[in-house]
């Protein structure tokens, strides 16, 4: 095809057009003088890069987006913001390229990452970590039902002899201990006793308790809160309130030298993951 009927596929002017075949985006030939664009070559430029886009509706990136992801993608996939992807990329160091000036990981980069983490989660496994939330519980949320300490919980698990009588599932980068192992260990024993006289419906009991601190905090005017003030809003250790200041995911500023978190940013992780979550840390 013409140079100029290139042009006219991808919606472009005819200087834009020669300006790719400048930069030999694709092969060119010569038909008694005058400049043709070989369509098969141009087929493959197109199927490998997703900046234009044919008039037609026919969608770029086919070849590329079948073995890379863009920031995007992944942030979409992960439902986080594209700035998290990207200090993920830093901090993790992952492989990346560039088309079209846009990053790109592979996919066999972003899977072995990917494997290496159960904290960020596709919709697909979010959905599997849902089930197992709803068949287990956290640590605190045992020491809660059995009246006792955090430390007193962790003790129970290392002892030798119940190393094979707890089932430990991750979600969420959080160890539970799954409800059907607690029951058989607690039916073994008669040193401890449950605070709730109930005997099943454990999940509906443990949601049932509520966070007095956070919602006092939470029924305040304030516009800001401390790190502590925010761990306790939103259920999280204070440590992890700073990791998420440091990945972008909550807005703060200092006064003097003390940080502080907007409520607006507190109010939207709760709003949008704070059920998951402050069920993981209570």
């Amino acid at each position: 095809m013409s140079v100029v009927e290139m042009g006219q596929r991808l919606g472009l002017r005819k200087t834009t057009a020669y300006w790719l075949v400048h930069k030999g985006c694709f092969k060119t030939v010569l038909v008694q003088g005058i400049m043709r664009v070989d369509i098969e070559s141009f087929e493959h430029w197109y199927a490998n890069q997703t900046k234009h886009r044919k008039v037609d509706g026919t969608p770029p990136g086919e070849a590329l987006r079948a073995y890379s992801y863009s920031v995007q993608e992944i942030a979409e996939l992960l439902a986080v913001s594209d700035y998290v992807i990207y200090t993920l990329i830093q901090r993790h160091q992952l492989e990346t390229f560039e088309v079209d000036t846009r990053m790109r990981v592979r996919k066999d980069v972003f899977e072995k990452w990917y494997r290496s983490q159960t904290k960020y989660r596709t919709e697909e496994d979010r959905k599997r970590d849902a089930e197992l939330e709803r068949s287990s519980m956290t640590m605190p949320q045992m020491a809660r039902l059995l009246g006792i300490t955090r430390d007193e919980v962790y003790l129970i698990l290392g002892k030798k002899r119940n190393r094979d009588v707890f089932d430990i599932v991750v979600v969420g980068d959080k160890k539970r201990v799954t409800y059907e192992s607690f029951e058989n260990w607690y039916r073994n024993q008669n040193r401890y006793q449950k605070v709730t006289g109930k005997i099943s419906g454990l999940q509906e009991e443990l949601e049932k308790a509520e966070d007095s601190a956070g919602k006092s905090l939470l029924d305040s005017e304030r516009t800001s809160f401390t790190p502590s003030e925010a761990a306790a809003l939103i259920g999280v250790p204070q440590r992890d309130v700073y990791r998420m200041i440091e990945e972008g995911i909550l807005d703060s500023f200092t006064i003097g030298k003390m940080i502080r978190i907007r409520r607006a940013s507190l109010e939207w992780w709760l709003s949008s993951q704070g059920e998951v979550f402050r069920r993981e840390e209570k």
